[in-house]
């Protein structure tokens, strides 16, 4: 059917034969850089969290320090450092190996993107603790509970309902970077629309494909995060 752009939908096109694969293939590889990056975002993000907030200066520093970088460079930096640069850095043989390697794109996206949220993460992490009362935390060593059952039971609870909105919202941030992957051939969802596309000349459908599955991403990331977050809440109760 013609509109008044002069332009014909075909729908059977983009969802046959090759193309198809092509769609499908790249729901599965965004799926995965969503879940592994954010997964590994989580991670690290706490673990820079408790340096932050460690009494020795030098692993405070450090920990600021990694802040900074992660949050003052684009994530599509961090992205071709890793697939252009990193390699270069190990011994001619090692560099080689991973240059030639099928899977050096797909993880140079996982750490770029999971470089960038770490440091955001951290940051909101660390919020969600230092909003904690101190009382809470006296009133925990006078029940004597150990410091890891402190933590378990009273700061960190009350650390993750803080920090909850903002924490999913940069999941969410990192769910629409991944489209990022595309500049290094990611075989997602964004590259795989883009071939169709510049073979069939027919970007509408396409882009109405990725824009739809970015959107349900989001909102199921949305309806997880809210049924989490009422289980928070009748847990504060």
């Amino acid at each position: 059917k013609e509109t008044l752009l002069n332009y014909t939908f075909n729908w059977n096109l983009i969802f046959s034969g090759q193309y198809l694969e092509w769609i499908l293939k790249g729901f599965e590889l965004s799926i995965s850089l969503m879940v592994v990056s954010s997964v590994i975002a989580v991670i690290v993000g706490v673990c820079f969290t408790f340096l932050s907030l460690s009494r020795y200066r030098v692993l405070r520093f450090v920990s600021q320090a990694y802040i900074e970088l992660c949050r003052n460079i684009p994530t599509l930096v961090w992205i071709f450092f890793f697939y252009f640069v990193f390699p270069a850095l190990f011994p001619q043989e090692v560099s080689r190996i991973i240059n030639t390697s099928p899977y050096l794109s797909y993880w140079a996206a996982i750490a770029g993107l999971a470089l960038s949220s770490s440091g955001y993460i951290s940051e909101i992490l660390r919020g969600g603790v230092q909003a904690v009362h101190k009382e809470q935390t006296s009133a925990a060593y006078s029940l004597g509970l150990s410091k890891t059952q402190m933590w378990r039971y009273v700061i960190g609870p009350q650390a993750v309902r803080n920090c909850f909105p903002a924490l999913v919202n940069r999941l969410i941030h990192n769910v629409q970077n991944t489209s990022l992957a595309m500049t290094i051939s990611v075989h997602e969802i964004m590259w795989a629309t883009q071939q169709i596309e510049a073979i069939t000349f027919h970007g509408i459908e396409t882009m109405i494909v990725a824009t739809v599955f970015f959107v349900l991403m989001c909102f199921f990331l949305e309806f997880i995060a809210k049924l989490c977050e009422r289980r928070l809440m009748r847990y504060a109760h």
